[in-house]
């Protein structure tokens, strides 16, 4: 027997045309809203319209949702699944899943003209950002034989969204309220609620709100994000060159430019022992071809101050192109031959000169990864096949998701134009009033703040690190 929340209830009894589903992580939004409308496809041979703005990977995300609870019903044999449709075999009733967005462009051209179409269910609503799509969709439900019903289903995003403005600012009713007003049904539960939820969430839950309340409140509270503060990033800290580490590995990050934008190069390392993350301008110049990048960054390797090993009364460092013992130098060539003639040692020990001569190895294969704007994949293909440069494309979807990934981070930097760039970063005001902040940074002076965005989150995302507030 499925168990829900009594705050669902209103799902199967009200007979407003609109529901609203908002609610944090873990608030049981998609357990629950998933058994309903299963139970809703049971009262009649209606269809049922439920879409993402893109359906992409339903069969490992939101199909195993819907059998797990045909499981949990005992329905299994009662449904037939056709393609994307469940077809109940004793109502006739449909549920169709679909993507407004699809490869061909919007799809409400075809949604709107299904069949006896009496519920539109929209998982993940905070992804529909066109209003014009909603009224669309929502004007083609309108069959007179059905109980008419729009549910929609979000993790609030911040408080410019439509849905916003047009369900609660315009009927004025709090982010978090539940009950019915004006034709709209408002359900809103957290995780707090929720008695299955494990102990590794509840820490996570309590690392963010230790960390960042604003954040909390809105990721796991499910409340509406307020905008107010224009800055992107805050608490980052420039530093000398002495203080940059030689002893991490290191890796960079570049945003291309020519004509009338800079092309901007960092190099990146970062201290898991105090989550840091360290940036040193290397570019910022017009005009720039990639020969001159790969230049920049081979250059960078081979001469910067990098610590080799370090043993317990001896270090050997590699910088200017040279290896250095204490006060003496020798040529990378004696260290990586060192241990195969006849002669003295350089090196006494096989084991401390093994690590040695790999990690030099590495060094000068220039095998440390680069990530470019993936924007500009002829030039990643040039850097790598004509200048030996180890260059990958970086992630560049969800520009927001990323930007929120690194706020939680600590960033020490040198680089006067990356201090300017981070002082000026800032989120778009809204067009007719200009105090109030939306979710999307300005476009213009950002070429070193993308750059560390792509070097920094796609190589951390990389090897799995989490930020300070536990995401990945």
């Amino acid at each position: 027997m499925i168990e829900l929340h009594y705050k669902f209830e209103p799902l199967l009894t009200s007979n407003d045309r609109y529901k609203i589903i908002t609610g944090g992580r873990g608030s049981m939004k998609s357990f629950s809203t998933a058994t309903l409308i299963l139970l809703e496809s049971d009262k009649d041979d209606g269809a049922i319209l439920y879409t993402r703005y893109t359906l992409t990977n339903a069969e490992q995300s939101i199909f195993p949702e819907f059998e797990s609870k045909l499981d949990e019903l005992g329905w299994r044999n009662k449904f037939h699944k056709s393609g994307n449709d469940y077809i109940n075999l004793e109502s006739g009733g449909k549920i169709l899943f679909r993507g407004i967005k699809t490869s061909n462009g919007i799809n409400t051209a075809a949604l709107k003209s299904i069949p006896k179409l009496k519920m539109w269910v929209n998982d993940e609503s905070e992804e529909l950002v066109d209003e014009s799509i909603f009224d669309t969709i929502d004007l083609s439900i309108r069959d007179a034989r059905y109980k008419l019903q729009v549910w929609l289903i979000l993790n609030a995003p911040d408080e410019t969204h439509f849905i916003y403005r047009k369900f609660f600012e315009g009927n004025g009713v709090d982010d978090v309220w539940n009950g019915s007003k004006d034709n709209v049904t408002y359900i809103h539960t957290t995780y707090l609620e929720n008695k299955y939820i494990d102990a590794t969430f509840l820490k996570l839950a309590e690392k963010c709100k230790a960390v960042d309340i604003e954040k909390y409140n809105n990721l796991y509270l499910g409340k509406w994000k307020k905008l107010t503060k224009g800055n992107i990033y805050q608490g980052w800290e420039q530093i000398s060159d002495e203080q940059y580490p030689t002893n991490l590995d290191c890796w960079y990050g570049v945003d291309w430019g020519f004509a009338n934008d800079p092309m901007a190069i960092v190099r990146l390392c970062f201290d898991s022992d105090t989550h840091t993350l360290y940036v040193k301008e290397l570019c910022y110049e017009m005009g720039r071809l990639t020969s001159f990048a790969a230049d920049i960054i081979r250059k960078d390797i081979l001469n910067r101050r990098t610590l080799l090993y370090q043993g317990e009364d001896w270090e050997i460092f590699h910088f200017g192109g040279k290896c250095w013992i204490r006060e003496q130098s020798y040529t990378d060539n004696e260290i990586l031959e060192d241990g195969r003639g006849k002669g003295a040692k350089i090196i006494t020990s096989d084991i401390e000169r093994q690590i040695v001569q790999q990690r030099l190895g590495r060094l000068l294969r220039l095998l440390e990864e680069t990530y470019c704007d993936p924007a500009r994949p002829e030039q990643i293909y040039e850097m790598r096949t004509q200048y030996d440069i180890n260059s990958v494309p970086a992630t560049n979807t969800d520009k927001v998701g990323r930007i929120e990934y690194l706020k939680y981070f600590n960033v020490k930097y040198i680089g006067d134009n990356i201090g300017r760039e981070y002082k000026s970063y800032k989120w778009q005001t809204k067009k007719n009033d200009t105090s109030i902040y939306i979710n999307k940074p300005q476009d213009g002076n950002d070429h070193l703040m993308d750059a560390i965005n792509y070097g920094g989150v796609t190589h951390l995302r990389r090897l799995g690190v989490s930020n300070k507030i536990g995401e990945n």
